[in-house]
This record gives C-alpha cells, structure tokens and sequence, in this order.
C-alpha cells in the first residue's frame, strides 16, 4: 500500500514536470515565430468573433425572449398542443425567437433612423462653426482680461495657440493625405461590408442559441460533474448561476437605466432649446453606462459644446447633469438595479480603476460585476475555512479582536493526528 502511494506521487510529480516543459516549449516557439503567431491570432479572432458576439447578443436578449415566453406563446402553445407538449414548447420558442428579433431590429433600424442622421448634421454644424466657437471664448477671455489683466495674459495666447496648431493640422496633415484619406475610406468601406456580414452571422449564432439554451445549460452541468467531484461540481454551478444573475441583473438594468436617463436629457434639451440634444443625449446615455466615472466621462464634453455656443447654456446643463446624476443615483438607478452587486462603493471603485486601466471602456463597464463575482467566490472560500475552524463568520467580528487562542487549533491538530 506505501509503496504504491509512493509511486502515485512521483507519477503526479512526473506528470507537472511534463506540463512545465511542454508550456515552456509552446512559449518558446510563439517567441520565435511572432509574426505567425500574430496571423494566427487575426484569423482566429475573426473566425471567433462572430461566435462570442452572437452569444452575447442571445444572452442580452434572453430576458425578451423569456417575457414572451412566459406570458404569451407557452399559455397559447399549451392550448394549441394540449396533447403535444413538445410541440407545444417549440411553438412558443420559435415564436418568441421572432418575436424578439423583431423588437430587436425596430429598436436598431428605428435608434440609427431618427438618432444617425441628426449626430451627422450636429457633428458637421460643429466644425463648420469652429470659427464662431473661437469668437465666442476669445469674446470671454476679453471680458475676463478686463476685471484679471494677468489671467488674461495667460489665456489669450493659450487659445492662439491651441486655434494656430487645430488650423496647422488641418492644412498640413489633412489636406495634403486627401488621396491617403479617401484609401482608407475605401478600405473601411470593405470592412464594414465584412463586419455586416459577421453582424448577420452573429444573428444567426444568437438565433441558435436561444433555441438551444436549455441543451447548453445541460452540456456545461454534464461537464462540470464528469471533470470534479460532486461537492466541487456543485460549487461551480451554484458559481455560475450566481455570476448569471450579477451579469444579466446588472448589465441589462444599466442599459435601461441609461436609457432612461438619455431620454430624460433629451426632454429637458428640447423643452429648454439648447443645442445638439440628439448628440449630447447620446454621450450622457452611452456614457451612463459606465458607473461612477461615466456621467463626468459624458458631461465634460457636452458641457463645453454648450459653453461654446453660449456661456449660459453650458451652465444650466452643468447644473442639470448634476441633479439628474443625483436622482438617479438615488431614485432611478436604486429602483431598477437594486443591490445586485452586493459590495461596497469601494470595491466597485477598485474594480473600475483596475478593469479601466487593463481593458478601457469595456473594463470599466464589466470590472464591477467581475470584481463581484470574484469577491463571492473569495467570500465563500473564506466561509467554508472559517466554519472548519470554528471561528466567528462575520467581518465586523474582527475588528475588535486582538489575536485568536490557538490552544483550540492545537487541540483539532492533535485529534486529527490520534485519528
């Protein structure tokens, strides 16, 4: 029995070495060869591309198809197919698919329909309107110069300097690269052809995986309990239906809630008659997303587009963005996501920062609900630790502790080495 116990060991042993050296050869052939290796990496991206993306549109959706599911289709299915329950279920899933789609290409055609062409004509009315924009703050500057004759020492020159150099890279930069320019347009024409067609194909994998969820589900639980035991197994899955309801819990309330707030935006814009509602609308509800930075990421902008235009107007909807932040900070935002996250604003500021700063916007957006996630599973390890240990499970417990008696330690040590 030793002997064997033995030769177990060195085998697990063997087994690691053999794994260390065939990593260390793989990442020491994509060293070598890293041109084939960047190729690689490009036709795999695109060959995957339209895979993950139609997931996660099936995965964005899930909820509509579920609404129709539920309270439509399944009640009509089952009156339909009253002896057929397996054509029952298909009637009410075939039609709930279409049903979402639908909804799903009037909100894209009708969103790019009304909203493209109006962030068109507010884009060009900008820059056609550079010139007035530089009247207008070199206007200010004056008047400031006149109460702040040093400040305005400071300023004027500043803004000569930054109108000299927009005016240099238009007329040195631009210009003379109209041929390399209309290239590139060219080219991003041939994109763009590429990218429809992988947005068509991603529609096609969505399409499929709504139909199949129900046999995904089961493929993953089937090799969850084939590759751990039953305890681990369990954990896992209890791991990813948590991870589930932070991520669709989270997600799909924040983009209603930034739908919310850029229809919101838009009203007060048009009531009042400020400038380009359409497009800082636009920024304030695409920006919303992001928590904690995005409001300032998509206020700082809007608001010095309106001060351009007129001082007054940039700073009533300073002052707009800040109350409309507070409501729905406190109202809106509570009311549609709840406490979903389950961490404290310090925690979500960490993960913000850390995902911001590794992957951009898309990890500001998603480092909240990983961090959440992480911070579960890391609170459930702890939990399980704790019990084995007899000690106390709550946080605040230990704030007042000084150190632990390990004469109990002892005591489990030596009765483990009885047994």
């Amino acid at each position: 029995m030793t002997k064997w116990k033995i030769q177990k060991k060195y085998i697990k042993i063997a087994l690691i070495a053999l794994g260390v050296i065939i990593l260390a050869l793989f990442f020491s052939y994509m060293l070598e060869h890293q041109e084939q290796v960047k190729d690689w990496t490009k036709v795999m991206k695109h060959a995957i591309f339209p895979i993950m993306a139609g997931s996660i549109l099936a995965y964005l959706l899930n909820p509509i198809l579920n609404f129709f599911e539920r309270n439509l289709f399944a009640p009509l299915g089952n009156k339909i197919f009253k002896k057929n329950e397996k054509k029952g279920k298909k009637f009410s899933r075939v039609c709930g698919i279409t049903c979402t789609l639908v909804v799903f290409f009037v909100m894209l055609v009708g969103g790019i329909y009304m909203v493209a062409p109006q962030v068109y004509q507010s884009v060009v009315k900008i820059v056609t309107e550079a010139p007035t924009y530089y009247e207008n703050v070199n206007g200010w500057i004056n008047d400031i110069s006149k109460d702040n004759p040093e400040l305005g020492r400071y300023l004027v020159p500043a803004l000569d300097r930054i109108y000299n150099q927009a005016l240099t890279y238009v007329n040195e930069d631009i210009l003379p690269n109209m041929d390399k320019i209309v290239a590139g347009v060219t080219s991003g024409i041939v994109g763009g052809v590429k990218m429809l067609l992988n947005v068509v194909v991603a529609v096609i994998v969505s399409v499929y995986v709504m139909s199949e969820k129900e046999i995904l589900i089961s493929v993953f639980k089937k090799l969850t309990y084939s590759l751990f035991s039953v305890k681990d197994a369990n954990a896992v899955v209890r791991g990813a239906r948590y991870a589930n309801q932070v991520f669709g819990g989270f997600i799909n309330g924040k983009i209603i809630d930034s739908f919310i707030i850029g229809v919101l935006c838009y009203i007060f814009m048009v009531c009042v008659d400020f400038h380009y509602p359409v497009l800082i609308s636009m920024i304030i509800g695409v920006t919303n997303v992001i928590p904690y930075f995005g409001p300032f990421i998509g206020a700082i902008p809007s608001i010095l587009i309106l001060l351009m235009m007129d001082f007054k107007q940039g700073l009533i909807f300073g002052i707009f963005v800040l109350v409309l932040q507070q409501i729905d900070g406190n109202i809106i935002g509570p009311l549609i996501l709840g406490d979903r996250l389950k961490i404290s604003s310090m925690w979500i500021l960490f993960a913000i920062l850390i995902g911001g700063g590794f992957f951009g916007i898309p990890g500001m957006i998603l480092g909240a609900p990983c961090f959440a996630c992480i911070y579960a599973m890391v609170s459930t390890f702890c939990k399980v630790k704790l019990e084995q240990k007899e000690l106390p499970l709550t946080t605040a417990d230990y704030l007042l502790i000084d150190q632990i008696s390990i004469e109990k330690e002892v005591e489990q040590e030596s009765e483990e080495k009885a047994e």
